[in-house]
């Protein structure tokens, strides 16, 4: 009886040896400081590298997993090539070109007006509590926000909410928080009786570390570069900023629309 189990054994650690197939190959990527990411081994696991990089993986037999085992070789501004390992050959040299990408010679100017809670062609609202406007930005919608009242007025922003053209929901930030603590709660904001405040509010996840230029970098809020900008006019978006006034909260939605998408030559 022994004798069939340790067979068994040996036979179910001959299957999961033979589970992956392992491959050593090597990578030169033009421009020499792209990342070249590896997903490999039954667990897909991830690995990073800089070229000239030394690579050994683990190719699963599994037909489903080894489609998700690749090679990728990606950098800022440039087009990432990506290729199954199931087609790297061992003992293989890679010489992989990113090909640039080529900003367009024209882009869209974006017109936008406020349709709730009230109608403004300004993106203003007030009453007997804020006064509140906003400049739509590249990257940033720019807030006036005024107290009107006797009291304090707290703008909590860590239940401000952003709702893009496509209807996804994003978190706010504004200006007076670290990049660094975007992903932190938020603490509320008091504006003292008869004060205002100017803030960037910016959708947290459009802010990234750029491993290219070693800092943080804000997305644009909207493409603007290609045709597909033409389709946003007459799509809305909200801005969802919740106060506290006298203990009360009083949710205000702000949505706007953008009124019309122009397309414009880019002046050399």
């Amino acid at each position: 009886m022994n004798r069939y189990v340790v067979a068994a054994l040996v036979a179910l650690a001959l299957s999961g040896c033979a589970s992956v197939v392992q491959k050593n190959f090597k990578v030169f990527a033009d421009p020499p400081d792209a990342e070249i990411r590896v997903v490999s081994g039954a667990g897909l696991t991830e690995q990073k590298y800089r070229s000239p990089a030394r690579v050994t993986a683990d190719v699963p037999n599994d037909p489903a997993l080894a489609s998700k085992a690749v090679l990728e070789v990606r950098r800022d501004s440039y087009k990432p090539v990506a290729m199954p390992l199931s087609a790297i050959k061992e003992g293989q040299t890679l010489n992989i070109k990113l090909e640039k990408i080529v900003q367009s010679l024209a882009r869209y100017r974006l017109s936008f007006r406020m349709v709730e809670p009230s109608s403004s062609d300004t993106l203003q609202f007030r009453d007997a509590m804020i006064a509140v406007s906003f400049t739509v930005n590249d990257q940033s919608f720019q807030m006036r926000f005024e107290n009107l009242t006797a009291s304090d007025v707290k703008i909590l922003w860590d239940r401000a909410e952003y709702t893009d053209v496509y209807k996804r929901m994003h978190r706010l930030m504004h200006s007076g928080i670290r990049f660094q603590d975007r992903n932190n709660p938020i603490p509320a904001q008091t504006v003292p009786p008869r004060a205002a405040v100017q803030e960037a509010v910016i959708p947290i996840d459009k802010v990234f570390m750029s491993q290219q230029k070693k800092g943080y970098e804000v997305q644009p809020l909207f493409s603007l570069d290609s045709d597909a900008a033409a389709g946003l006019k007459g799509k809305t978006v909200v801005l969802f900023i919740p106060v506290e006034i006298n203990r009360q909260i009083i949710a205000y939605s702000f949505k706007i629309e953008i009124a019309d998408s122009v397309k414009e030559a880019i002046k050399g």
